[in-house]
Protein backbone atom coordinates (compact mmCIF):
# COMPACT_ATOMS: atom_id res chain seq x y z
CA UNK A 1 0.00 0.00 0.00
CA UNK A 2 2.91 2.27 0.88
CA UNK A 3 4.70 1.48 -1.56
CA UNK A 4 1.73 2.24 -4.24
CA UNK A 5 1.58 5.60 -2.79
CA UNK A 6 4.86 6.75 -3.31
CA UNK A 7 5.10 5.46 -6.77
CA UNK A 8 1.96 7.52 -7.38
CA UNK A 9 3.27 10.29 -5.81
CA UNK A 10 6.57 10.22 -7.68
CA UNK A 11 4.51 9.82 -11.32
CA UNK A 12 2.73 13.02 -10.21
CA UNK A 13 5.48 15.11 -9.31
CA UNK A 14 7.33 14.41 -12.62
CA UNK A 15 4.21 15.07 -14.94
CA UNK A 16 4.15 18.88 -12.63
CA UNK A 17 7.52 19.11 -13.23
CA UNK A 18 7.31 18.74 -17.24
CA UNK A 19 4.13 20.47 -17.31
CA UNK A 20 5.83 23.91 -15.45
CA UNK A 21 8.94 23.87 -17.26
CA UNK A 22 8.20 22.62 -21.29
CA UNK A 23 7.02 25.46 -22.74
CA UNK A 24 3.52 25.59 -24.52
CA UNK A 25 2.44 24.30 -28.01
CA UNK A 26 1.06 27.22 -30.53
CA UNK A 27 -2.13 25.49 -31.84
CA UNK A 28 -1.63 24.59 -34.95
CA UNK A 29 -3.95 27.13 -36.43
CA UNK A 30 -1.31 29.64 -35.33
CA UNK A 31 0.17 31.63 -38.12
CA UNK A 32 3.81 31.12 -39.13
CA UNK A 33 6.13 34.44 -38.64
CA UNK A 34 7.19 36.52 -41.47
CA UNK A 35 10.47 36.05 -42.70
CA UNK A 36 12.89 38.90 -42.33
CA UNK A 37 14.38 40.61 -45.26
CA UNK A 38 17.58 39.95 -46.38
CA UNK A 39 19.58 42.60 -45.72
CA UNK A 40 21.82 42.38 -48.58
CA UNK A 41 19.22 42.30 -50.69
CA UNK A 42 19.77 45.40 -53.35
CA UNK A 43 17.66 47.00 -55.89
CA UNK A 44 19.47 46.75 -59.42
CA UNK A 45 20.40 50.80 -59.44
CA UNK A 46 22.65 50.90 -62.38
CA UNK A 47 26.41 51.04 -62.65
CA UNK A 48 26.92 53.14 -59.90
CA UNK A 49 25.09 51.19 -57.34
CA UNK A 50 27.04 48.08 -58.10
CA UNK A 51 30.53 50.22 -56.77
CA UNK A 52 29.00 52.35 -54.17
CA UNK A 53 29.14 50.51 -50.78
CA UNK A 54 26.81 52.87 -48.95
CA UNK A 55 24.30 54.72 -51.33
CA UNK A 56 23.30 57.94 -49.55
CA UNK A 57 19.86 59.43 -50.17
CA UNK A 58 18.18 55.88 -50.42
CA UNK A 59 14.98 54.93 -48.87
CA UNK A 60 16.30 54.23 -45.43
CA UNK A 61 17.63 58.00 -45.42
CA UNK A 62 13.91 59.51 -45.62
CA UNK A 63 12.53 57.10 -42.82
CA UNK A 64 12.68 59.87 -40.15
CA UNK A 65 13.01 63.18 -41.98
CA UNK A 66 14.00 65.55 -38.97
CA UNK A 67 16.73 63.69 -37.85
CA UNK A 68 19.63 65.13 -37.88
CA UNK A 69 21.13 67.34 -40.88
CA UNK A 70 20.39 66.52 -44.86
CA UNK A 71 23.41 65.59 -47.05
CA UNK A 72 23.48 69.16 -48.28
CA UNK A 73 23.88 70.50 -45.11
CA UNK A 74 26.74 67.64 -44.44
CA UNK A 75 28.47 68.51 -47.43
CA UNK A 76 28.52 72.23 -46.91
CA UNK A 77 32.40 73.40 -46.74
CA UNK A 78 33.81 75.56 -43.62
CA UNK A 79 34.55 78.98 -43.96
CA UNK A 80 38.53 77.87 -44.30
CA UNK A 81 37.73 75.32 -47.09
CA UNK A 82 35.43 77.40 -49.16
CA UNK A 83 38.01 80.46 -49.27
CA UNK A 84 40.22 78.30 -50.62
CA UNK A 85 38.26 76.93 -53.08
CA UNK A 86 37.27 80.54 -54.35
CA UNK A 87 40.83 81.79 -54.21
CA UNK A 88 41.23 79.02 -56.25
CA UNK A 89 38.83 78.98 -58.48
CA UNK A 90 39.75 82.82 -58.96
CA UNK A 91 43.00 81.91 -59.93
CA UNK A 92 41.91 79.96 -62.54
CA UNK A 93 40.62 82.43 -64.59
CA UNK A 94 36.95 81.51 -64.14
CA UNK A 95 34.38 83.50 -64.30
CA UNK A 96 31.22 82.95 -62.26
CA UNK A 97 29.24 84.21 -58.95
CA UNK A 98 28.26 83.51 -55.16
CA UNK A 99 24.68 82.51 -54.56
CA UNK A 100 22.47 82.00 -52.12
CA UNK A 101 21.52 78.63 -50.82
CA UNK A 102 19.86 76.53 -52.49
CA UNK A 103 17.34 73.94 -51.52
CA UNK A 104 14.29 72.24 -51.99
CA UNK A 105 11.12 72.27 -49.84
CA UNK A 106 9.85 68.53 -51.20
CA UNK A 107 13.35 66.78 -50.35
CA UNK A 108 15.46 68.45 -47.20
CA UNK A 109 18.66 66.69 -48.53
CA UNK A 110 18.64 68.68 -52.01
CA UNK A 111 20.24 71.99 -52.12
CA UNK A 112 23.49 73.38 -51.79
CA UNK A 113 24.67 75.45 -48.74
CA UNK A 114 27.37 77.63 -50.49
CA UNK A 115 26.35 77.31 -54.35
CA UNK A 116 28.57 78.90 -56.94
CA UNK A 117 27.33 80.07 -60.90
CA UNK A 118 29.60 78.93 -62.95
CA UNK A 119 29.54 80.77 -66.43
CA UNK A 120 32.64 81.00 -68.14
CA UNK A 121 36.44 79.44 -68.20
CA UNK A 122 39.31 81.20 -68.80
CA UNK A 123 40.25 80.60 -72.11
CA UNK A 124 36.89 82.15 -72.86
CA UNK A 125 35.19 78.80 -73.28
CA UNK A 126 31.14 79.61 -71.98
CA UNK A 127 28.67 77.12 -70.26
CA UNK A 128 25.96 77.48 -71.94
CA UNK A 129 23.75 77.24 -70.34
CA UNK A 130 26.04 78.38 -66.20
CA UNK A 131 25.92 75.49 -64.31
CA UNK A 132 25.28 76.03 -60.28
CA UNK A 133 27.05 73.61 -58.54
CA UNK A 134 29.00 73.35 -55.46
CA UNK A 135 32.47 75.44 -55.61
CA UNK A 136 34.66 72.40 -55.74
CA UNK A 137 32.60 71.02 -58.51
CA UNK A 138 33.09 74.44 -60.31
CA UNK A 139 36.75 74.16 -60.20
CA UNK A 140 37.36 70.36 -61.26
CA UNK A 141 34.94 71.40 -64.63
CA UNK A 142 37.42 74.85 -64.66
CA UNK A 143 40.94 72.35 -64.72
CA UNK A 144 39.17 69.65 -66.78
CA UNK A 145 38.74 72.28 -69.43
CA UNK A 146 41.92 74.32 -69.26
CA UNK A 147 44.44 71.36 -68.97
CA UNK A 148 42.58 68.97 -71.29
CA UNK A 149 39.94 70.02 -73.33
CA UNK A 150 41.43 73.04 -74.38
CA UNK A 151 44.79 71.41 -75.72
CA UNK A 152 42.94 68.05 -77.41
CA UNK A 153 41.04 70.90 -79.11
CA UNK A 154 44.20 72.71 -80.59
CA UNK A 155 45.19 69.16 -82.02
CA UNK A 156 41.27 68.22 -83.30
CA UNK A 157 42.39 71.67 -85.47
CA UNK A 158 38.72 73.54 -85.35
CA UNK A 159 40.30 76.45 -83.34
CA UNK A 160 39.41 77.18 -79.74
CA UNK A 161 36.76 76.15 -77.64
CA UNK A 162 34.42 78.33 -77.69
CA UNK A 163 31.13 76.61 -75.97
CA UNK A 164 30.99 73.90 -73.78
CA UNK A 165 27.47 72.47 -73.74
CA UNK A 166 25.75 71.60 -70.52
CA UNK A 167 22.64 69.41 -69.49
CA UNK A 168 21.84 69.55 -65.86
CA UNK A 169 24.17 71.38 -62.51
CA UNK A 170 21.92 71.54 -59.44
CA UNK A 171 18.79 69.70 -60.10
CA UNK A 172 17.26 67.40 -57.02
CA UNK A 173 16.34 64.64 -58.47
CA UNK A 174 16.70 60.44 -58.48
CA UNK A 175 19.28 58.97 -60.53
CA UNK A 176 18.40 58.63 -63.92
CA UNK A 177 15.27 60.78 -63.67
CA UNK A 178 13.73 57.55 -61.93
CA UNK A 179 10.49 58.03 -59.47
CA UNK A 180 11.94 56.71 -56.73
CA UNK A 181 15.86 54.91 -55.60
CA UNK A 182 18.80 57.25 -54.54
CA UNK A 183 19.28 60.88 -55.03
CA UNK A 184 21.00 62.03 -58.10
CA UNK A 185 24.66 64.01 -57.07
CA UNK A 186 23.02 67.04 -59.26
CA UNK A 187 20.89 67.14 -55.90
CA UNK A 188 23.79 68.37 -53.85
CA UNK A 189 25.78 70.10 -56.34
CA UNK A 190 28.21 67.67 -57.04
CA UNK A 191 27.61 66.84 -60.83
CA UNK A 192 27.64 68.42 -64.22
CA UNK A 193 26.19 66.97 -67.52
CA UNK A 194 28.20 68.05 -71.01
CA UNK A 195 26.40 67.71 -74.09
CA UNK A 196 29.40 68.64 -76.56
CA UNK A 197 31.86 71.58 -77.73
CA UNK A 198 31.47 74.57 -80.32
CA UNK A 199 34.75 75.60 -81.71
CA UNK A 200 36.06 78.97 -83.53
CA UNK A 201 37.15 77.32 -86.80
CA UNK A 202 35.10 74.30 -87.22
CA UNK A 203 31.79 71.86 -86.24
CA UNK A 204 31.11 71.17 -83.32
CA UNK A 205 31.85 68.11 -81.30
CA UNK A 206 28.85 66.39 -79.76
CA UNK A 207 28.75 63.52 -77.21
CA UNK A 208 27.51 60.74 -78.68
CA UNK A 209 28.00 56.65 -79.42
CA UNK A 210 31.36 56.51 -81.62
CA UNK A 211 31.90 53.23 -82.02
CA UNK A 212 35.37 52.48 -83.96
CA UNK A 213 34.30 55.05 -86.71
CA UNK A 214 38.41 56.42 -86.55
CA UNK A 215 37.59 59.98 -86.54
CA UNK A 216 39.71 62.74 -84.85
CA UNK A 217 36.38 63.58 -83.36
CA UNK A 218 36.34 60.28 -82.16
CA UNK A 219 39.32 60.45 -80.93
CA UNK A 220 38.69 63.88 -79.28
CA UNK A 221 35.78 62.97 -77.38
CA UNK A 222 37.67 59.64 -76.04
CA UNK A 223 40.37 62.12 -75.26
CA UNK A 224 38.22 64.20 -73.08
CA UNK A 225 36.37 61.65 -71.45
CA UNK A 226 39.24 59.33 -70.29
CA UNK A 227 41.27 62.86 -68.99
CA UNK A 228 37.86 63.53 -66.46
CA UNK A 229 38.60 60.91 -64.56
CA UNK A 230 41.65 62.63 -63.10
CA UNK A 231 39.11 66.03 -61.70
CA UNK A 232 36.02 63.55 -61.14
CA UNK A 233 35.26 60.44 -59.60
CA UNK A 234 32.54 59.40 -61.21
CA UNK A 235 32.26 59.72 -65.32
CA UNK A 236 29.40 58.19 -67.15
CA UNK A 237 28.72 58.65 -70.89
CA UNK A 238 27.72 56.28 -74.27
CA UNK A 239 28.58 52.78 -73.44
CA UNK A 240 27.55 53.29 -69.82
CA UNK A 241 23.77 52.90 -70.51
CA UNK A 242 20.92 53.81 -71.90
CA UNK A 243 20.47 57.05 -69.63
CA UNK A 244 23.99 58.60 -70.91
CA UNK A 245 24.09 58.31 -74.66
CA UNK A 246 24.41 61.82 -75.04
CA UNK A 247 26.08 63.19 -72.79
CA UNK A 248 29.48 63.05 -70.02
CA UNK A 249 28.21 62.82 -66.04
CA UNK A 250 30.86 63.88 -64.20
CA UNK A 251 30.09 64.29 -60.28
CA UNK A 252 32.81 64.14 -57.23
CA UNK A 253 30.78 61.79 -54.82
CA UNK A 254 33.46 60.69 -52.12
CA UNK A 255 33.47 56.58 -51.98
CA UNK A 256 35.10 54.42 -49.43
CA UNK A 257 39.20 54.17 -50.49
CA UNK A 258 38.96 56.86 -53.13
CA UNK A 259 37.51 54.70 -56.00
CA UNK A 260 36.70 56.17 -59.06
CA UNK A 261 34.34 54.50 -61.53
CA UNK A 262 34.59 55.63 -64.90
CA UNK A 263 32.97 54.35 -67.69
Amino acid sequence: MIRAILAAALIGGAAFAQDAGAPAVPPATSPAPEPRPDPEARQDEGPIAAIDAETRGGPAAHAVPDAGPGIAEELAEGPEALAACLAELEGAGATFERLDAVSTEEDRDCGIVNPVLLSKLSGGARLTPPITVRCETALSVADWIDRHVTPAAEILGRGEVVRVGTGNGYMCRRRNNSADGPLSEHSFGNAVDITGFEFADGPPVAIEPREDEGTLAEAFQRSVRAASCLYFTTVLGPGADAAHANHLHLDIKERRGGYRLCQ
